[in-house]
């Protein structure tokens, strides 16, 4: 049996090793911490970009070569049917072909890609298509789309089965625009507009005196002015987010949101109308043009209108 000195000894002795143990652990957790906020500051910051580009990337050529292969699809004839390898490797020879294209294409675009299997060695991607088609020349052309199947692989691409019909994105709904005030020719903004059109859509000049030193507007002079002889852009509506007076000019700073419709001549003497969203602003008395806006300002609360798609040519 121990000493009672040799007892405090090991006593003594146990408390150190604890106290040791337990300062060398949190060490040891300190160290770890303060090496991954260094690797967090000065080390490579992990690449949340090149994931997300690579599937971009993957996604646009899916879309590529789906595009081409419904394109090919519609309008392959009998003495092009080799042309269908490259789509589908498989392809059936007993497929019956027409003579002469069954269809006129035009304007073919990739309305939605979607990864549908992720085999890990290999990806299938469902890809719908959208053309202009018509069955001759001169017949007008209807929108149709068309869904294909598309297998990726480090071999390349190929469809796993031949395009068929889908729905188009539908013939949509519509919003009322939010401006509820229509403003007379009598307006000061619609007697600063009118300037501003002439000169934004023609070669008259003069643009400065109509726009703010921010709004970073240069004219795009592609239809005829009165120095070219006329007529010159005219402004047929013209609506505002609010009532603006006629005859007083609010104070400096006051900003308004307007929606002008306008028929112009381009210089091949063809009529156009077109729509403008456009921002104004009141500088030294003048209502100034701020901007065009990105988009006309929608009605608050207003609800969406379905649109009834016409019927096709032929039915009733």
């Amino acid at each position: 049996m121990p000493t009672k000195t040799w007892q405090r000894r090991i006593d003594t002795t146990g408390g150190w090793i604890g106290r040791a143990f337990f300062f060398a652990a949190v060490a040891s957790c300190s160290i770890v911490a303060i090496s991954t906020i260094w690797g967090w500051i000065f080390n490579k910051p992990i690449d949340v970009h090149g994931p997300a580009r690579k599937e971009v990337n993957r996604t646009e050529l899916v879309g590529n070569f789906a595009r081409q292969c419904v394109e090919k699809a519609l309008t392959v004839t009998d003495t092009q049917r080799a042309s269908l390898q490259s789509c589908w490797a498989n392809q059936d020879q007993q497929q019956p072909l027409p003579t002469n294209p069954g269809a006129v294409v035009s304007s073919p675009g990739v309305a939605a890609v979607t990864l549908e299997d992720d085999l890990g060695y290999a990806q299938q991607w469902s890809v719908i298509v959208s053309v202009s088609e018509r069955p001759y020349v001169a017949a007008p052309a209807a929108e149709k789309c068309y869904r294909i199947p598309v297998l990726y692989s480090s071999y390349g691409l190929q469809a796993t089965s031949r395009p068929g019909k889908a729905d188009c994105s539908g013939a949509g709904a519509t919003l009322p625009l939010g401006y509820p005030t229509t403003l007379s020719n009598r307006s000061p903004v619609f007697h600063t507009l009118t300037g501003f059109f002439e000169s934004y859509l023609t070669n008259a000049g003069g643009l400065d005196r109509y726009i703010t030193e921010k709004s970073g507007l240069v004219a795009v002079p592609d239809y005829r002015s009165a120095r070219d002889g006329g007529p010159a852009p005219r402004i047929v509506k013209l609506q505002s987010t609010r009532a603006v007076p006629d005859d007083a000019m609010p104070v400096d700073g006051t900003t308004i949101h307007v929606f002008a419709t306008v028929d112009s001549v381009t210089r091949q003497f063809s009529p156009r109308r077109e729509d403008y969203a456009l921002s104004l602003t009141v500088i030294s008395g003048r209502w100034m043009v701020a901007g065009i806006d990105y988009a006309p300002q929608l009605a608050p609360q207003a609800e969406l209108t379905p649109v009834v798609p016409a019927p096709a040519k032929g039915q009733s």
